[in-house]
């Protein structure tokens, strides 16, 4: 008698395997940038964009905090603090310097109204609100440390 193994085999071992093996469940919970000014950025975050505080720490200039902005949070690490992380050093924004390649986005039903209260709040205009082909509204700031933060509507 022989043994092999048959595609019917195959399929019994994979669908074993997937229920032994599960994925977890993640989800985005913060993004994290890093400052010169956690209090100022918290400020400036809640002027412009009217976010909520949610957290704040200052352990001698090694500050954290924390935004409210719905299911995942901004949250602001002192570059003192930062250091302390990342031994081998790391690239700080800087409203002085290029971007650094990634935006937060902050989603709105009114891009023009919060583009405009921002503005006024001190960010500094990248690109103002234009409807894109896709068909959501963007405009694209920088905030006091360098940092872009794009401002759109949901999807369609």
């Amino acid at each position: 008698m022989s043994v092999g193994i048959t595609s019917e085999t195959n399929k019994e071992a994979v669908k074993l395997k997937e229920k032994t093996m599960s994925t977890p469940s993640v989800s985005l919970g913060y993004v994290v940038l890093y400052v010169k000014d956690v209090s100022a950025t918290l400020a400036f975050y809640e002027e412009a964009f009217g976010l909520s505080r949610r957290f704040y720490n200052n352990d001698n200039g090694k500050a954290y905090g924390e935004l409210e902005t719905g299911a995942a949070r901004v949250a602001f690490y002192s570059l003192e603090l930062a250091k302390t992380q990342w031994k081998q050093g790391f690239l700080a924004a800087s409203p002085d310097k290029a971007p650094l390649g990634f935006e937060i986005a902050l989603v709105t039903s009114d891009v023009r109204a919060l583009y405009t209260r921002a503005v006024k709040a001190g960010a500094t205009v990248v690109s103002e609100p234009e409807a894109k082909p896709w068909g959501q509204t963007v405009a694209c700031l920088r905030d006091k440390d360098g940092h872009i933060v794009g401002l759109c509507t949901p999807l369609p």
